[in-house]
């Protein structure tokens, strides 16, 4: 299916979840770059009064992602938490290591309702770091 065929069939909805997500994975990466990562996180779990499903905010997340050269991991996996809390479902952002062939590799994933949406399939051998849930995320700055 072309470009354009694919342009066409999305509601206006799917194109707002689409900005959306492309503003949010915008500003994920400079929070990263240039702010503590205990703020970045308390920013991403800030809760909203959205109503938008699951599924459109993953798909939103990997249509951006896709379009965004150089997203990271943590990028993506933070800018879907930052949606996510903002249509009301809690999440968890898990970081991973893994040491094979002499070198060190980290990796991270976000979780819903015991469900990996992003990251998932690069998971392998990362074995958990680490892990923030979204509804204890300390208030404050952002």
């Amino acid at each position: 299916m072309s470009l354009f065929a694919t342009v066409r069939r999305l509601t206006f909805r799917d194109w707002r979840l689409f900005v959306r997500a492309l503003v949010t994975l915008a500003v994920c990466r400079v929070r990263l770059r240039h702010q503590d990562f205990a703020s970045a996180r308390a920013w991403a779990s800030r809760k909203g009064r959205g109503a938008a499903p699951i599924n459109r905010l993953v798909w939103s997340i990997e249509a951006a992602s896709k379009r965004m050269k150089g997203t990271t991991c943590l990028a993506k996996a933070l800018a879907l938490q930052r949606l996510l809390a903002q249509n009301g479902h809690d999440s968890e952002l898990r970081i991973g290591v893994d040491k094979s062939e002499a070198r060190l590799t980290a990796h991270a994933w976000l979780v819903c309702r015991g469900q990996v949406l992003v990251g998932g399939a690069e998971i392998g051998a990362h074995r958990l770091l680490a892990a923030w849930p979204s509804r204890d995320a300390p208030a404050g700055s952002g």
